[in-house]
């Protein structure tokens, strides 16, 4: 039975319930033994045009893919009883939560763990922590960013890296050593996994090397962010504005100038359409506070000084 199996999926739209591929990397001791990706037919057959510029996945290539109950039968026959890993686990495992809920499916038991978070433990400091540049800190080769099998090939590679430099002799072991705690996915039920030193504080600091332009969109403004983003994290969208001279803020107030909405919201409120904060922010607006409201293509623009 191998280790752990680290999963990556693309997704079709701004939803996590629309998985269109899931790439997969077997780890057995401190080497990957077996990759690949298959296409998904995902439940909506509605391609957002942003999803498809990150990974270049159209509707006619998922016309005749695996439908979402037989996809995840083919992908639980691949993790078997491994520790699944993944570099954002709130989305990988997100999408598989919102799938088997969108569809009536009975959602998967697993075990799981976050190579984000690990990497936070293992390289801190880092002004991101987005693949990409985890695993250019992890000398680790990533072929083609948003190519599902390519980004679990590298977040398996960050894995090994870490175990490495942690003198341990398989990525399970890593986890008795720093003593964690997995996330488990079980009769529908979600916990996440924790790693001690993996901080997720807001950040305050710029990173190394970032320079303010006073002219930048962002500079000395405050932001708050509510809902899943495809394109990064929301702490390192957080670090972003910091590094361009803006605030990132946790709640909505009379000082906010920008609510950036994410396209993917879990635990609303019963009978809300919104999260607390959009809520507060169109409150906000609605009296007269000259709050701008931002999706993901629009904050993305002018995070790179657009207009």
């Amino acid at each position: 039975m191998p280790d752990a199996v680290v999963i990556d999926f693309e997704t079709a739209n701004e939803r996590r319930g629309s998985p269109c591929s899931v790439g997969y990397a077997v780890i057995s001791g401190l080497s990957v033994v077996e990759s690949g990706a298959f296409l998904i037919h995902p439940p909506e057959m509605r391609f957002g045009g942003f999803n498809v510029s990150l990974h270049g996945i159209t509707p006619a290539m998922c016309q005749d893919a695996l439908a979402w109950p037989e996809a995840l039968d083919r992908l639980e026959a691949i993790i078997a009883t491994s520790l699944v890993l993944a570099h954002y686990t709130p989305f990988d495992i997100g999408v598989i939560r919102g799938t088997c809920a969108d569809t009536g499916v009975l959602c998967p038991e697993m075990h799981f763990a976050c190579t984000r978070s690990l990497a936070r433990m293992v390289w801190p400091g880092l002004g991101s922590y987005c693949l990409p540049d985890v695993a250019a800190a992890a000398g680790v080769l990533l072929r083609s960013h948003h190519d599902a099998e390519s980004d679990a090939l590298a977040a398996g590679g960050v894995a090994i890296a870490a175990a490495r430099l942690l003198g341990c002799g398989s990525v399970l072991e890593i986890y008795t050593k720093v003593g964690f705690y997995a996330g488990t996915l079980q009769g529908g039920l979600y916990s996440r996994s924790t790693i001690p030193g993996a901080s997720h504080r807001l950040p305050r600091i710029p990173s190394d090397g970032a320079a303010f332009d006073p002219h930048h969109p962002f500079y000395e403004h405050d932001l708050v962010f509510t809902g899943g983003m495809m394109s990064m994290t929301r702490h390192d969208a957080q670090q972003a504005v910091v590094d361009v001279g803006g605030r990132a803020m946790t709640s909505v107030g009379k000082k906010a100038d920008f609510v950036v909405v994410g396209g993917e919201f879990h635990g609303l409120l019963a009978g809300h359409q919104h999260s607390q904060k959009m809520e507060k922010a169109l409150e906000l607006r609605a009296s007269g506070q000259d709050l701008e409201l931002l999706n993901e293509v629009e904050f993305l623009t002018l995070l790179r000084g657009g207009s």
